[in-house]
């Protein structure tokens, strides 16, 4: 395939306007992020309405929320390998051609920190108040719950600081939107709302494991005992953990929910993946068997990892030492288990990251491209090679790794239907390159 020729003037299809001055914090955020998710929405061929009411959404109110743009002694985010506080991804399913956009945020306060009170959530708790009344269905009543049990800005200065010695980070809350292919009407975003926690402040706290603090809060849920099924996908995964190593009882990285009413919302379960090759990957992914049904998606599965850099069907692993490890600098293998009130079985999703093994992000959307003609998933459109540079025109794919993140495949919600899902993220490597 030729290469893809970068276009720094790309036209941003919208009737939102993207500002020329760069004077202001916010203004930064607009025109890097803001232009790399204007043109995703557009290579997803979002509709225009919802691209203008997704993008004066980002524009008046997450972006005034992040600070200043990167600097050197910025502190880094939970989203993304360099620390840029965004991770996107286009959603791609076998039954559909039509492919979705979702965005994560981290609005930590970090560039700068708060120097009295570091683990203050005020800038995320704002962007919930909106939601709170621009969002159709809104719920948070699991986001309380689970706030209490994992955010400690109530602690005191000294405390707080002690508690960012003792994890490594900052990031005790990130925000998740999935943006809906059809215009919302009024004043109502077009968007589905998540909230994920990492339990590790909690699991610090306290002196447990960060599975035993996940459990302690799913079981401390505000009428948990009338979705059953939440209950019973916690304990067959906890079946699991106890019956193994060790190392996955250290293994959550987030506990996730959606802004929607408890018998109608999920929760996400993030792990990573201690072991490293794909048997035991996959070992883990069907909790060892107690997720039927799943051994004929594995060939498939072991493809996307050989096709997108990784062809010996061994993951490269970093430097746990690290106390930042699951969030920031080096990733592994994760996978996530989706709990729903409406199944006793979780569905779980392979969250693989090529970044370790490919030599460079074009490597990796081409192995991609050539997993989706395999397996007929091409759409007959443009390739994902394509669309990941025409989203990123800072520089060329094959200049290194750090545009592609995870590549995610799993069952979709069920895991006794054969629906499979593919995420596709990447990150704008804004701490990295921070453009201008």
């Amino acid at each position: 395939m030729p290469p893809i020729a970068l276009d720094q003037s790309h036209a941003v299809q919208t009737s939102t306007s993207l500002p020329s001055e760069k004077s202001s914090d916010a203004s930064y955020w607009w025109q890097t992020s803001g232009r790399d998710l204007a043109r995703m929405l557009e290579e997803a061929e979002y509709p225009e309405q919802v691209r203008k009411q997704f993008l004066d959404f980002y524009r008046t109110v997450l972006c005034p929320q992040l600070g200043t743009k990167p600097r050197h002694d910025s502190k880094v985010a939970c989203m993304s390998w360099d620390g840029t506080p965004f991770e996107y991804s286009f959603e791609l399913r076998g039954s559909t051609k039509k492919q979705k956009v979702r965005f994560s945020i981290d609005l930590t306060q970090l560039r700068p920190t708060d120097p009295a009170f570091p683990l203050n959530i005020n800038s995320t708790q704002t962007v919930v108040d909106i939601l709170a009344k621009r969002t159709p269905g809104f719920d948070d009543a699991w986001y309380k719950s689970i706030k209490s049990s994992f955010v400690h800005s109530d602690l005191s200065s000294a405390d707080q600081h002690a508690l960012v010695a003792k994890t490594g980070y900052y990031t005790q809350v990130g925000l998740g939107f999935d943006i809906a292919s059809k215009p919302s009407a009024d004043d109502s975003l077009p968007v589905l709302g998540k909230v994920y926690f990492p339990p590790c402040f909690a699991a610090a706290q306290q002196g447990i494991t960060r599975w035993d603090a996940v459990q302690n809060a799913i079981r401390a849920l505000p009428a948990v005992d009338q979705v059953p099924n939440i209950i019973k996908s916690m304990e067959l995964i906890d079946d699991f953990v106890t019956t193994n190593s060790d190392e996955y009882r250290h293994g959550p990285r987030f506990l996730a929910t959606d802004f929607v009413s408890p018998d109608k919302s999920r929760l996400k379960v993030y792990f990573r993946q201690p072991f490293q090759d794909f048997e035991s990957i996959w070992n883990f992914y069907t909790l060892g068997g107690r997720i039927p049904g799943l051994d004929e998606d594995k060939e498939m599965v072991r493809d996307l990892f050989a096709m997108a850099g990784n062809t010996t069907g061994q993951v490269q692993t970093g430097d746990e030492s690290k106390p930042h490890y699951t969030t920031v600098a080096q990733k592994m293998t994760a996978i996530y288990f989706s709990l729903s009130p409406n199944n006793p079985l979780p569905a779980p999703k392979i969250l693989f990251y090529p970044k370790n093994i490919a030599e460079n992000d074009e490597i990796i959307t081409r192995g991609v491209d050539q997993w989706l003609h395999k397996y007929n998933w091409y759409d007959g459109g443009k390739s994902m090679e394509q669309r990941t540079q025409n989203v990123f025109t800072h520089r060329r794919l094959s200049e290194r790794t750090g545009i592609c993140s995870f590549m995610g495949i799993g069952r979709k919600e069920d895991p006794t239907k054969r629906d499979l899902s593919l995420q596709f993220y990447v990150t704008p490597e804004l701490y990295t390159t921070p453009r201008f």
